[in-house]
């Protein structure tokens, strides 16, 4: 792929250099699906990536692990949840266990917007992935999400 910095890798890890062009081709088209579920549901991309973190888990979460995740100040999460809020995408409920804070609940149609991308996911592992690589892919994918939550810090100095 032109324009893509091979790294320091020596011979022996020619193959890595290879993976690595791959995940990166794969991440460009990730992305634009990203982007195309996004303009198809008329919202913008964080908007997307909110509802995306906020359908990750069965768990409800707070504005501030939500504002942790997307790297936002409280001001800006206040407004992307109204914004949210007001599309019907979410609702803001009360904690049950601390009455001064609230959890975030998407509503069905929260649910639908992330229902379309995990059903996108779907249909691309079905037509990609053999039958027999499947517990290979979720022990290879669960490890990359581990060292995807790395701090930055690792990343920024170049180290691997």
């Amino acid at each position: 792929m032109p324009g893509l910095p091979k790294g320091n890798l020596g011979d022996d890890d020619r193959s890595l250099d290879d993976a690595v062009v791959a995940f990166y081709a794969a991440q460009v088209e990730h992305s634009h699906l990203i982007q195309h579920l996004a303009v198809l549901n008329d919202l913008n991309a964080v908007d997307l990536r909110a509802l995306q973190f906020l359908g990750a888990t069965d768990e409800d979460r707070t504005p501030k692990e939500l504002g942790g995740y997307l790297e936002m100040g409280t001001g800006a999460v206040t407004a992307l949840l109204d914004r949210l809020a007001r599309r019907g995408f979410l609702d803001r409920v009360r904690n049950p266990d601390d009455r001064r804070s609230v959890r975030i609940e998407l509503t069905v149609d929260g649910f639908a917007v992330v229902g379309a991308l995990r059903s996108a996911y779907r249909r691309a592992l079905k037509r990609s992935l053999p039958r027999e690589s499947v517990e290979v892919f979720i022990a290879f994918t669960e490890r990359m999400a581990e060292e995807f939550r790395a701090p930055i810090a690792d990343e920024v100095d170049g180290s691997d």
